[in-house]
């Protein structure tokens, strides 16, 4: 009797100690890589940059440059299988092999696509949830929100890129 007593208790206290750390990683919301819509600041090199960037499915992604001054007004958007570019009127398309792997809006583009692929490899900090991976334009590092999975920061030391998200919200239908 005392011993099935033991065994139950002892069964009893690895559930108490196991079940928190198991509810730590069950209450962290995944990235959202898709659908979605925000603003960035990002400083890519020695650029600030102010957009908007529209994303409905892995493969596409829309960026429409605020500022600097010089920029504003260009539109970019990925549909999958070519780039479409807009500025003052004027449209045109563009094969993605031939827009450099270290492009800030192909790099943008190819973490979040790579970042799809690393579902459950976050890690808490206390910047929020770190998703860690490789895009053809090198290593990123990649800070959500815990909670909502909202992105907040993209990081890629390899090209000189750190942007910051704000107002991010989900879209059922961007384009």
């Amino acid at each position: 009797m005392l011993r099935r007593l033991t065994n139950l208790l002892f069964i009893l206290l690895s559930l108490l100690l196991i079940l928190p750390s198991c509810s730590k990683k069950a209450s962290s919301e995944q990235p959202i890589m898709i659908g979605f819509s925000c603003n960035i600041e990002a400083k890519y090199d020695e650029m600030n940059i102010k957009g908007y960037l529209t994303r409905s499915a892995a493969g596409t992604l829309r960026f429409d440059i605020d500022e600097p001054e010089t920029l504003n007004g260009l539109s970019m958007q990925w549909d999958g299988n070519e780039i479409s570019i807009k500025l003052n009127g004027i449209s045109f398309n563009v094969e993605p092999d031939n827009i450099p792997q270290s492009a800030l809006g192909k790099c943008i583009l190819g973490a979040l696509d790579s970042a799809l692929g690393v579902r459950d490899a976050g890690e808490l900090t206390d910047e929020g949830l770190l998703t860690k991976g490789v895009s053809s334009a090198g290593e990123f590092e990649i800070i959500s929100d815990p909670a909502t999975g909202s992105l907040l920061n993209l990081k890629m030391p390899s090209v000189k890129l750190e942007a910051k998200f704000s107002d991010f919200k989900l879209i059922l239908n961007p384009f």
